[in-house]
């Protein structure tokens, strides 16, 4: 798959994000209105992609069928450089010793005890694999783990897991 499909563009305001996944990385973005939602989904579907419809935030503002291809995905334009992972954010790799994404915080929109940031780290060595590093601040103190892709993708279903299972509704303003 190398090729994104055109959503339509009637360019009413948007009400829906779907993330655009290849086997191995999140590659764009498509905004549409709820009427499009269905179609665009369908179509990104049958050129080997998934597509996730999420919500939008309330203080994003995209026109229906707009695209935001991210230049590290499979997607870009650009060619890859071939000793940077396509996610490495690529921003001081030798001093630090090690590939990095971006990290990506955990904002609930609330205050929380801890600051959560979550990302993937490689080192230079060509045979070391990614691993995910889970980093929590509180006041000046962090604390970091370290997870196997493996481990990862364990945790990712049994949060879910326990997610629907505590099947969280609101309750005056608070997750209950």
């Amino acid at each position: 798959m190398s090729t994104l499909p055109t959503p339509p563009a009637c360019r009413e305001p948007a009400t829906v994000r779907i993330e655009l996944y290849t086997a191995d990385s999140l590659d764009a973005c498509a905004y549409t209105c709820t009427a499009h939602t269905i179609h665009v989904t369908a179509v990104v579907a049958k050129t080997g992609m998934d597509a996730h419809p999420v919500g939008m935030a309330p203080d994003v503002d995209r026109p229906c069928g707009y695209v935001h291809v991210f230049p590290t995905g499979t997607l870009a334009t650009e060619p890859v450089d071939p000793s940077h992972p396509r996610w490495c954010d690529r921003d001081d790799c030798q001093r630090r010793g090690q590939h990095r994404s971006r990290a990506r915080h955990l904002d609930t929109n609330r205050p929380e005890t801890f600051i959560v940031d979550v990302a993937l780290v490689q080192a230079l060595h060509p045979a070391a694999e990614p691993v995910v590093d889970l980093t929590s601040v509180e006041g000046a103190a962090a604390a970091s783990l370290v997870l196997s892709i493996g481990q990862a993708r364990v945790l990712r279903y049994r949060l879910a897991h326990l997610l629907d299972m505590a099947k969280a509704s609101r309750n005056s303003g608070r997750w209950a």
